[in-house]
C-alpha cells in the first residue's frame, strides 16, 4: 500500500465525500428555496461540524451541520426572535502558557446557547484559543455553492483561528445577529 491509501485515510476521504454529499444536497435544497442571507457567521464544533446563524427574510436561522463521520444530517430552524442565553468562558492558561509545548494556553470567549423549539440546545461556541470562526458574504458562503468542493474538502477548513485579536470583533458579530440590528 501506498503512503495515502493506508485503511484509515480511506475511510477518512470516504467520511468526507458522505459529508460533502449531504452539503451539495442541502446547498441545492436551499437554492431552490431561495435562501440567500447576505453574511453567516460559523463556529466549529468539537464533533467537527459547526453552528452557523444569520438572519434572511427578517428571521433568525439557525444552521447546524453534522459532525464528522455521523451519521446526522443538517438542522435549519428559523424563528422570529431566538432565545438564548450567553455564557462567560475563561480558562487561565497552565504552566508556560503552552510555549514550546508545555502547559496549556488559556481560552476566552463566549458560549451562545440557543434554546430551540424541540427542547435541545445549540451551541455557538466563539472562545479564543479553542475553536475556528468565518464570517462571510453570501457570494464567498463555502456553505451555500451547489457546486462539489475540491477533493470533498471539510467545510470547517476554511474557518480561522479565533484569537483574542478577533474575539471582540466575532462576539459582536453574533450579538448583531442575535437582535436583528
Amino acid at each position: 500500500m501506498g503512503l495515502f491509501n493506508s485503511q484509515e485515510d480511506i475511510e477518512r476521504k470516504e467520511k468526507l465525500k458522505k459529508l460533502e454529499d449531504k452539503r451539495v444536497a442541502m446547498a441545492q435544497r436551499m437554492a431552490r428555496e431561495g435562501f440567500a442571507p447576505e453574511k453567516m457567521l460559523f463556529a466549529q464544533m468539537e464533533n467537527g461540524g459547526f453552528t452557523a446563524i444569520c438572519r434572511f427574510d427578517g428571521r433568525f436561522w439557525l444552521v447546524v451541520s453534522p459532525g464528522f463521520g455521523t451519521d446526522d444530517e443538517y438542522v435549519f430552524e428559523s424563528c422570529d426572535a431566538p432565545d438564548y442565553t450567553v455564557q462567560q468562558v475563561n480558562v487561565k492558561p497552565e504552566g508556560m502558557g503552552g510555549i514550546f509545548g508545555f502547559g496549556k494556553k488559556g481560552e476566552t470567549g463566549v458560549e451562545f446557547i440557543i434554546h430551540r423549539e424541540n427542547g435541545e440546545d445549540a451551541r455557538l461556541p466563539l472562545i479564543a484559543g479553542r475553536n475556528n470562526w468565518l464570517e462571510c458574504q453570501l457570494s464567498k458562503n463555502p456553505l451555500l455553492k451547489t457546486q462539489r468542493r475540491r477533493g470533498n474538502a471539510n467545510l470547517v477548513w476554511d474557518f480561522k483561528p479565533l484569537d483574542l485579536s478577533t474575539i471582540e470583533y466575532a462576539m459582536r458579530a453574533a450579538e448583531r445577529y442575535f437582535s436583528g440590528k
